[in-house]
């Protein structure tokens, strides 16, 4: 039923993290309802095709501007020394993450924008930091936005013109990629100004 290794299973039920009873001969016996309930929760824990497929786009995205040149050509990449580019690039990975909890699990809005917020402070804090010049870091945060931006839309358009038999349009139709739009901005909203407010916060020793 789980469709993983017994030996996995055998694992769980040592570390508790499913349900066991021994037998007299030391056996392991597990409760069906038990097995159901661990498979429910795998499933509601588990990222949709779409809001996979959306993460692997923009992550493409990235490395091809990375690649043919395209950053290079932004003054102010140019200002950024390799401590506020390695911290940019985690920060960025943190809120794809942020993204697919937003699309595809029950994260209240209000844990979204609490996180969003967090995550805004941790730009601020490593531009501040990196001795970045603010603008130069909001340019970078809405590049990067136009980059997931433009990701929602091309899927939104692969729904649009693929044919309800195919495997693409299933893979395609559990997300409302214009709802997801509003969503993203939404949470990119709650970043910016955090990130701001972050990177204009004087330092202990001024």
């Amino acid at each position: 039923m789980l469709g993983i290794h017994p030996a996995t299973v055998r694992l769980w039920a040592d570390r508790n993290e499913l349900p066991a009873r021994r037998t007299g001969g030391g056996h392991r016996r597990f409760r069906r309802s038990d097995i159901e309930a661990r498979l429910q929760q795998d499933q509601e824990h588990k990222p949709s095709p779409a809001a996979q497929l959306l993460v692997q786009s923009v992550l493409g995205r990235v490395r091809f501007a990375f690649t043919d040149g395209t950053l290079s050509t932004f003054s102010w990449y140019q200002h950024f020394n390799d401590s506020a580019r390695e911290g940019y690039r985690s920060l960025g990975r943190r809120v794809l993450e942020l993204l697919l909890h937003a699309l595809t699990d029950g994260t209240t809005a209000g844990e979204l924008r609490s996180e969003a917020t967090r995550l805004g402070i941790e730009y601020g804090t490593v531009t501040r930091n990196s001795h970045v010049p603010v603008a130069d870091a909001v340019r970078a945060f809405l590049y990067f936005r136009s980059l997931v931006d433009e990701s929602v839309i091309q899927l939104a358009e692969v729904q649009g013109i693929s044919s309800p038999r195919t495997s693409t349009m299933r893979d395609h139709q559990d997300i409302p990629w214009v709802e997801s739009l509003h969503q993203i901005t939404a949470l990119t909203n709650e970043l910016l100004p955090a990130l701001i407010e972050a990177a204009l916060a004087p330092t202990a020793s001024q």
